[in-house]
């Protein structure tokens, strides 16, 4: 696999405040990587220093083996902040617009909406659009001079259920079909599936980067309901390496080690008096995997 971005201790200071700290991974061809945090994480900004929006404080990053903190603009799509058209040309005549800013030929304007499944809506005037259209011309613009990869900033935000279903299969084929992708994005269950990597960030930090498949299988989630909590409790602070992802009642969500056995923890229960009402043991879901980091 050949790789398409490495990025090497990249920094970002805004004044006093650090908004990338030492971000450090490597992109190769065929992945599709979620970058995930919650508000202020540096998400954005780091997109934005990797299309050339911002300048990184230190740190560099390389695309295709190009110069160090250089963007090949034709050779990368973007969606970075929330696209402009204008409503009242048709789809075609918008394209338009996008290639000749672009300095792209007009010819590549056909193979880029089919790709997005918008070619009997060529002439369509983009008032007429869905929330999910308009996401679909959106990437269908990114997707101009057929890039070997895009980079998409909250794709499916303000979109419907069908919308989001729209844009999700859309990565599924653009990937299947040769194009790797970075996408940033606040909806964790769409991330899980269609993500082959993800990177979670924590205040410019970097706090886990890898295979969804192999993060998710690092460690297990156990579910358990008993009668009495407060044993539950006193169980769980002799035993620190057990943490707490969620509380509702006398319901408690737990993470453990990937090696932990129902039977091991039904018999440590019964030693501590704990009543259990139901148990269950399973992978993490990147959900509670995102909690947990953010939470430390």
């Amino acid at each position: 696999m050949h790789a398409l971005l490495s990025i090497n201790n990249l920094t970002k200071n805004y004044g006093t405040t650090e908004a990338l700290c030492n971000f450090t991974l490597e992109v190769v061809e065929g992945q599709v990587l979620g970058i995930l945090g919650p508000n202020g994480s540096g998400k954005t900004t780091l997109l934005s220093i990797l299309m050339g929006l911002r300048y990184p404080t230190s740190g560099h990053f390389t695309w295709f083996n190009t110069p160090p903190n250089h963007v090949p603009t034709t050779r990368i799509g973007a969606l970075i902040e929330v696209p402009t058209f204008y409503p009242y040309l048709s789809l075609y005549d918008n394209m338009r617009i996008s290639a000749l800013a672009k300095n792209i030929s007009y010819n590549a304007i056909f193979p880029a909406i089919e790709r997005v499944g918008l070619t009997p809506n060529l002439k369509a005037k983009v008032a007429t659009f869905s929330l999910g259209m308009k996401q679909r011309m959106a990437i269908a613009q990114a997707l101009l001079g057929n890039p070997k990869i895009i980079v998409l900033d909250e794709p499916t935000n303000g979109l419907d259920p069908e919308g989001i279903v729209e844009v999700r299969n859309l990565i599924k084929e653009l990937n299947a079909g040769g194009t790797s992708i970075i996408v940033a994005s606040h909806n964790l269950d769409e991330v899980q599936r269609t993500c082959t990597h993800v990177a979670i960030l924590k205040k410019g930090h970097l706090q886990a980067f890898g295979g969804v498949n192999e993060l998710l299988t690092s460690a297990k989630v156990a579910i358990v309901e008993v009668r009495n909590p407060e044993n539950l409790i006193d169980f769980l602070n002799s035993n620190p390496t057990i943490e707490v992802i969620e509380r509702v009642g006398n319901s408690f969500k737990l993470l453990v080690n990937k090696s932990e056995h129902q039977v091991t923890f039904i018999t440590d229960f019964q030693n501590h008096g704990i009543a259990v009402n139901s148990f269950e043991i399973r992978n993490l879901n990147l959900e509670e995997l995102f909690i947990t980091l953010v939470r430390k």
